[in-house]
């Protein structure tokens, strides 16, 4: 089974991940890990050498003031997804329907080596997070909101949705998941007070919700 260890790391800021270090050398991230509260989370399934690393990334167009700055230090330190170019990250940029799905099975420790897209979308299709339509497609709030609740497995979701000013703009199929995420802090809305679920998912916004999730389902 597996075991979840925690080891102080004050220091510790939105780019430290642990890397797992194997018996040959080789060594691969934990993107699951996560430090919160001066503590750095980290799931294992058994003994193991573990390090603690700053794996940020410098990108020239987010900076260290960007409201999603945090956000995409910890997704590139992840290795989830990382910039456009070596120096570039493209925050406003839109996410794709099979970046997405690729994102999420790395989350899930899916090799998605080579072709990564191709390798995404199985991983999706084949745990129901997606039917893998319109792979290229950009992904709308809502949809980011569903594909994480069909990932999380959860059941219900209780956050009030009336709340916000275009409540009734959220689509029939995605009104759990919405709850769900607003419940759990991973959508807290736009300016305006608007949930904006028809909206494009930005790279900078995909990067915030999914720190979030990992924040809410592993710290």
């Amino acid at each position: 089974g597996g075991l979840t260890v925690t080891v102080p790391a004050e220091d510790a800021g939105p780019g430290a991940v642990a890397v797992l270090v194997h018996e040959d050398g080789t060594r691969e991230t934990i993107r699951k890990s996560v430090a919160a509260d001066g503590v750095m989370s980290i799931p294992l399934s058994g003994s193991a050498t573990v390090e603690i690393v700053d794996n940020s990334k410098d990108f020239s167009d987010v900076s260290s003031e960007s409201w999603a700055a945090d956000a995409v230090a910890f997704a590139s330190a992840h290795e989830l997804f990382n910039g456009t170019a070596p120096a570039a990250f493209t925050p406003a940029a839109p996410m794709t329907r099979q970046m997405l799905m690729t994102v999420l099975a790395r989350l899930d420790g899916e090799d998605t080596s080579g072709d990564a897209y191709g390798k995404g979308m199985a991983w999706a299709t084949r745990r129901g997070i997606s039917d893998g339509s319109n792979p290229t497609g950009t992904v709308s709030r809502e949809q980011l909101a569903a594909m994480l609740y069909r990932y999380a497995g959860a059941s219900a979701g209780y956050g009030d949705l009336s709340r916000f000013a275009d409540s009734e703009k959220v689509s029939a199929y995605a009104r759990e998941a919405m709850s769900w995420a607003v419940e759990q802090g991973i959508l807290t809305g736009k300016a305006g007070n608007l949930l904006d679920p028809a909206g494009q998912a930005t790279r900078a916004e995909v990067a915030t919700m999914l720190h979030r999730y990992i924040l809410a389902m592993y710290s």
